[in-house]
């Protein structure tokens, strides 16, 4: 039987065909193949802790035994590597199992307790150096990067994005095959919660999965009298996540010694395990697994 298909039609075929096919024999899903789950950290604006909650996650899951990989996909300031204590370049290597896109592979950087992050920052000769591309040449890089890496078999893949919905936002979430979706991070501020609500609404729109969103700085222990304190307001990342429908998954408090661990490269989780802040990104660990292992 004959079917006549306009040329229109033809093509949406062709093009659904060949995402497909890259879902499963990409260069993308070749280098991520044996990796299980794969998270994007997202941010409706800048200066909401975003980097902070993605290290400690990271932490919080190699504390449970699991092995994690991060991808700094922060373009213009990749801030991963310093967080984790992490300098130097990545290696250039040519033995990788997945061959037929790349003869050369980067083996990511690996960190004390094991945790494997790949980014920009780690392939430059020096730290000041600025990265000035533009739209479609952050887009390309970011799927070469990811490609041309060594993951190697991991529990999970973090994505630090960028803030905003941009050009690189949008590259991960269309590129990364069988994504599992995104955990979104706000603070109390109207103004984050409101700027944030936009980027819950460009994951839904790209029909992308929202695996949670946690409110950061949300309180702070007075350390005179123990008394909590919000400082930049209560209850607005609760309600954002009521609004937007998507689970809530927990509240992070402010730690004085956030900076000081950050400059010393080591997530406050490791530094201060015991603390009201690491018990929370334990729970939050838990709630995504259990979220996960329900897909």
């Amino acid at each position: 039987m004959n079917v006549d298909i306009g040329r229109e039609q033809f093509e949406e075929m062709k093009a659904k065909i060949r995402e497909e096919t890259l879902k499963t024999k990409g260069p993308l899903a070749l280098a991520l193949k044996d990796v299980r789950h794969k998270i994007a950290i997202l941010s409706g604006k800048g200066g909401v802790g975003k980097t902070v909650v993605t290290v400690n996650l990271a932490a919080a899951l190699k504390k449970r035994g699991y092995e994690v990989c991060i991808f700094d996909a922060d373009l213009h300031g990749p801030a991963v590597p310093r967080s984790l204590g992490l300098s130097g370049r990545m290696d250039v290597v040519s033995d990788h199992d997945h061959p037929g896109h790349h003869d050369l592979r980067f083996n990511p950087l690996v960190t004390s307790k094991g945790i494997k992050v790949v980014s920009v920052a780690s392939m430059w000769a020096t730290q000041d150096q600025p990265i000035m591309w533009k739209g479609a040449h952050k887009m390309r890089a970011i799927r070469q990067l990811i490609a041309s890496v060594n993951w190697g078999s991991a529990d999970f893949l973090l994505v630090d994005l960028p803030p905003g919905t941009g050009d690189e936002v949008q590259t991960v979430m269309r590129s990364i095959p069988n994504l599992d979706g995104m955990l979104v991070v706000t603070t109390p501020q109207r103004l984050s919660a409101m700027v944030c609500s936009r980027a819950i609404s460009a994951a839904k729109e790209l029909e992308v999965p929202l695996l949670g969103l946690v409110e950061n700085m949300s309180s702070l222990e007075c350390p005179s009298c123990g008394m909590e304190m919000f400082p930049f307001g209560k209850g607005e990342g609760q309600k954002l996540a009521h609004l937007m429908e998507v689970p809530f998954l927990g509240r992070i408090p402010i730690e004085l010694d956030m900076g000081e661990c950050i400059d010393e490269g080591t997530p406050l989780v490791d530094k201060k395990p015991d603390s009201a802040f690491s018990r929370i990104f334990d729970e939050i660990a838990s709630k995504l697994i259990a979220s996960l292992s329900e897909k």
